[in-house]
């Protein structure tokens, strides 16, 4: 074995070319294949960074049911307190804590007071509100302090917070007698009950603290299906209690019709997080495995070409003795060697991708814990690199068995008996079939893309600027603190040099509305009931972003708490529960629950819709959907407050053309109304469109990319074949030419050959394109899966590159004298 590697060795520095092609090919295939299944491995292999895992599991409801005929199946893992209280009451199998706040809990934040030194200034920091025994659930224990009480998770009970390690670090100084104080959050005093360890990890990505969260009915939290709810088992308890526990007890009502029933049940937290990112990362996996393997057809034509010139060698060693099996380990050795140096090359390739993956992906592609390159990511590196070197090696070393001796002792043949060009065209053919399919997939994501970046905004999106506050703070609990703020902020907003309007709404286009209920009151759908989408708006918003008042009336400063309740209604709005766009007068109302009288309001106007995040409806990341907007002053108290947990509003300025430092302007106008609210951030509708796009450019970009460098090994296969043919047959062509055959027809028939394997593989991608893109069908928006301009599209790019690819080494042949030909021979 050690001479098979010294060997090995020495063939390798006679083709320094080979190895060469051999350490950059795997290089590139082993290395996007580490970096996906990093990601691969941190959301499906890579256990929770929390101790028992396997004991901490989400509640979900499943309902199933039927809607005009057709069966829907639904998993939900929001719940409210109906859900908190009967799992208190009835699991007692399981320890359970409620979180209320997004899934990335960058979405979303509170005001605090800076702390050591501020000044008593404010800032924005991201948060998230749990329950007593959240901690205990994920098996955290604070670096110092406490988890949250009982009595802090019972409505009225004390406010207490509990500090990241990061924000304890920057904002109070590390000051271990932090504990017990009390520090402004939300514009109320909470105390501060503990500090977290450094690096600790929860599910609710990004917080920088925790706030005692106090679930009840009426005004209490949890209040709406806005809650979720985690569970781990207590000592001794087993997953089939808890789950016939569980089974006892009636999903909420809500859920509940004569067309759907409803359960809830507990999900693995390892199996629940990241469910939705999952599918998507399954996806490039499957894009970066089709790499591979064409790295392998690519490297097992080169591997051919190196055999076929090694005839007489091979023929000669086995004539004194050498088995066939001696021969194989052989030349298995020969390729290992590279394939080795190529997959280090590999790894070093992959940790430059994740740093770059790290800092590019959004929140939803990084699974918990980050990406890395751990034990189970070198198996599969080690893994593909054995599999790789066995599946280009196997196929040249098994072609040795067509060797026959004597002729090949004899001759000066540079092929092997009974050639290897078949077995390399079906290598080809295989390269650009898998190619094809790849270039498709990227196809129909970037005609995806094009559409939703140019689909009709339905608003002015030039010169408007928003910015977000959280109002999620006692100082604005009121509705006259409210309004106030309102007012002040944006007389001073409107004085701007330079702004033509100013507004406030509780979201703007290409973000999505507050989720509410409500039934129609008149007319051929009256007593209907459905939700849809709101948005609370000032006076102006319509004509901040310039949408269009199709018919009726805007809001006016006359629409106050104290006239008659009106709305203003988007088209889609006005057909999907009215059945036309004719809507002035008509009547809806909002849906209130337990929180009250379910009010009146008038339509006094109809909009044009305008691009919108999924709602309500599933339009996809950018669409339209039926909206409907409420003067702030008529917008129910009880419901102000849950859209303030949920939502920060947005305040926008027109200006006449750019402003410089208009962000500056605004933030001062804010604090000329209130100097402890602080934005959280400012926004230009460009800014906003592309935030909600953020998903489908990653997804374009990365699979473009893959795209392209299968484009790349496809042309290099059949520049490779056609050039090895050139090679080959250099000897005959020239006694061809010699006897009167033309150079462009020897030209044609070597093209040829190039040329119907790639037609053969583009006949067979197209096939295999037709079964591979249905994976994609969630993704696509705007197009079909079977998209006519992508699958004529990808083909024709491909034989464009198999062209060039063929013509520029079959050129060669114009260089060949048949006169030296002659004297050779």
């Amino acid at each position: 074995m050690l001479n098979d590697f010294r060997y090995g060795v020495r063939q390798l520095h006679r083709s320094p070319g080979f190895a060469l092609a051999v350490v950059v090919t795997l290089a590139l295939g082993i290395g996007v294949n580490t970096a996906v299944f990093s990601m691969v491995d941190g959301f499906l292999l890579r256990r929770l960074p929390y101790p028992q895992p396997d004991r901490i599991a989400a509640l979900f409801t499943h309902a199933e049911g039927a809607d005009n005929g057709r069966h829907w199946i639904d998993e939900d893992d929001s719940h409210g307190t109906y859900d908190w209280r009967m799992v208190r009451e009835q699991v007692p199998a399981v320890t359970a804590a409620a979180y209320e706040g997004q899934v990335d809990a960058t979405q979303g934040g509170v005001n605090l007071e800076a702390g050591v030194d501020s000044g008593g200034a404010v800032r924005f920091v991201h948060a998230t509100a749990v329950t007593a025994h959240y901690f205990e659930v994920l098996g955290i224990r604070p670096l110092l302090g406490r988890d949250f009480l009982e009595e802090e998770s019972r409505v009225g009970g004390a406010k207490a917070v509990i500090l990241s390690n990061d924000l304890w670090q920057s904002t109070f100084r590390g000051d271990p007698g932090i504990l017990g104080k009390s520090i402004e959050v939300k514009g109320a005093p909470y105390t501060v009950v503990g500090v977290l360890p450094a690096n600790t990890v929860t599910p609710q990505a990004g917080s920088d603290l925790w706030t005692s969260l106090q679930p009840g009915d009426g005004e209490g939290a949890c209040g709406g299906h806005d809650c979720g709810i985690l569970m781990r088992l207590k000592p001794g308890a087993t997953w089939e209690q808890a789950a016939a526990q569980l089974s006892r007890i009636e999903a909420h009502p809500d859920n509940q019709s004569k067309s759907a029933k409803a359960w809830i049940y507990a999900q693995p937290l390892q199996r629940s997080m990241g469910s939705q990112s999952k599918p998507k990362v399954l996806v490039l996996m499957l894009a970066v495995s089709f790499i591979l393997l064409i790295a392998c057809a690519n490297l097992a034509g080169l591997a051919m070409v190196r055999i076929s010139r090694r005839t007489q060698e091979i023929a000669t060693r086995m004539a004194l003795g050498a088995t066939r099996a001696a021969l194989l380990r052989q030349l298995w050795i020969e390729n290992l060697l590279p394939a080795v140096f190529g997959a280090l090359t590999g790894l070093m390739f992959a940790a430059i991708i994740l740093q770059g993956l790290q800092n590019f992906l959004p929140p939803n592609l990084i699974p918990m814990g980050g990406l890395s390159i751990d034990g189970r990511v070198l198996c599969f590196t080690a893994a593909a690199t054995f599999l790789t070197t066995l599946l280009f090696g196997a196929l040249p070393a098994l072609a040795t068995r067509r060797v026959d001796l004597r002729s090949s002792i004899a001759s000066n043949s540079h092929s092997i008996a009974g050639g290897t060009g078949s077995l390399r065209r079906a290598l080809i053919v295989a390269e650009v079939a898998l190619t094809v399919v790849l270039v498709a997939a990227a196809g129909l994501l970037v005609r995806t893309l094009a559409h939703l970046e140019t689909m009709p905004p339905g608003f002015d999106s030039q010169n408007v600027m928003t910015a977000k506050a959280s109002l999620d703070d006692a100082r604005y609990k009121t509705p006259a603190a409210f309004q106030a703020l309102l007012k002040k902020s944006l007389t001073v907003m409107r004085q701007i040099p330079g702004v033509e309007a100013a507004a406030v709404g509780l979201s703007v286009p290409y973000e999505r509305g507050l989720n509410w209920g409500i039934r129609v009151l008149d007319g051929k759908h009256a007593g209907a009931e459905s939700g849809t989408s709101l948005v609370y708006v000032t006076p102006g918003y319509l004509s901040a972003f310039r949408i269009p008042l199709l018919s009726g009336r805007d809001i006016l400063d006359s629409d106050s708490a104290a006239s008659e309740p009106v709305i203003i209604v988007n088209v889609s709005f006005a057909k999907k529960f009215f059945g036309t766009s004719d809507v002035l007068g008509r009547h809806i109302g909002l849906l209130m629950g337990s929180k009250g009288g379910n009010p009146r309001f008038t339509i006094i106007g109809v909009v044009g819709d305008v691009a919108k995040a999924s709602g309500m409806s599933p339009v996809g990341p950018l669409g339209t959907e039926p909206v409907f907007y409420v003067p702030v002053e008529q917008f129910p108290t009880e419901a102000l407050l849950a859209a303030h947990t949920w939502f920060q509003p947005s305040w926008i300025v027109r200006t006449r053309s750019q402003v410089a430092g208009i962000a500056g302007e605004m933030q001062q106008a804010m604090a000329d109304a209130d100097p402890n609210l602080p934005f959280s951030g400012f926004y230009s509708m460009d800014d906003l469109m592309k935030q909600e796009l953020q998903m489908q450019r990653v997804e374009v970009l990365l699979l473009s990319v893959l795209a392209g460098l299968a484009l790349l090994l496809s042309a290099v296969g059949i520049y490779s074949l056609v050039s090895n043919l050139v090679l080959q047959r250099t000897r005959e062509i020239g006694i061809r030419m010699a006897l009167g055959s033309s150079a462009v027809r020897a030209m044609a028939q070597i093209s040829l050959s190039g040329l119907l394997a790639a037609g053969l593989g583009l006949v067979v991608g197209m096939s295999l394109s037709f079964a591979a893109l249905r994976v994609l069908r969630s993704e696509i928006y705007g197009v079909g899966v079977y998209d006519p301009v992508t699958l004529l599209g990808a083909p024709l790019l491909l034989a464009f590159v198999a062209l060039i690819a063929t013509i520029l080494p079959a050129a060669r042949i114009m260089r060949i004298d048949p006169a030296t030909t002659l004297r050779v021979e």
